[in-house]
């Protein structure tokens, strides 16, 4: 009787080597380990994963989907940005593998962005206008929540909170201040109006 495929056993490989990479990084990601966690054999692992560096892109792009998974479920935009250093703080090591090397080959350019759309949909359902009036807005939020988050990855527990408090404060000024980012139909920042004097 011929084997039948096992249709999970992607997701099992990749599931145990993220186990894996959460309790020990790179040192604890070995694919004999990861066969063993994964309750298959060594070489099936090569079979799907050539080596270490596939396995490694595979579980980067598990975790830009538990981002995504995390912070597009939540009820407000300023959920979002706290919910996104939560998650770093929750898992230094897979924050630091997705923006590390992998970054290029998960969500860089040409690469899909779902979190990034989603956001500028609700920039748009708030203040007014189209969702690419506000890719410079979300940029802004990104950059400061990943340089916040990369802090806190590396940070002692009892310093991470100040890259917390004031990235999230400074994120709900830009909310209070949308104009500021705010894009134009060509792509370019909106300028302040100058008021003309009336004759």
């Amino acid at each position: 009787m011929p084997r039948h495929a096992d249709p999970g056993l992607d997701k099992r490989i990749v599931d145990a080597a993220l186990r894996l990479w959460h309790a020990r990084g790179d040192k604890g990601l070995t694919l004999r380990g990861v066969a063993r966690e994964a309750r298959t054999t060594t070489t099936t692992v090569y079979k799907r994963f050539r080596n270490k560096e596939e396995l490694r892109l595979a579980i980067a792009d598990r975790v830009r989907q538990r981002i995504a998974a995390v912070t597009m479920t939540a009820p407000t935009i300023e959920e979002v940005y706290r919910r996104y250093l939560r998650f770093a703080q929750s898992h230094p090591r897979e924050y630091t593998l997705l923006f590390g090397p992998a970054w290029v080959h998960v969500v860089g350019a040409g690469r899909p962005r779902p979190v990034r759309a989603w956001l500028m949909n609700q920039l748009a359902k708030r203040f007014g206008g189209v969702a690419e009036d506000y890719l410079l807005f979300f940029n802004a939020i990104f950059l400061l929540m990943h340089g916040a988050a990369s802090l806190i990855c590396v940070a002692p527990r009892s310093a991470d909170r100040e890259a917390e408090e004031n990235s999230v404060a400074m994120c709900d000024l830009l909310l209070k201040n949308p104009q500021i980012f705010r894009n134009n139909r060509n792509g370019k920042p909106q300028r302040a109006r100058k008021k003309t004097k009336k004759a």
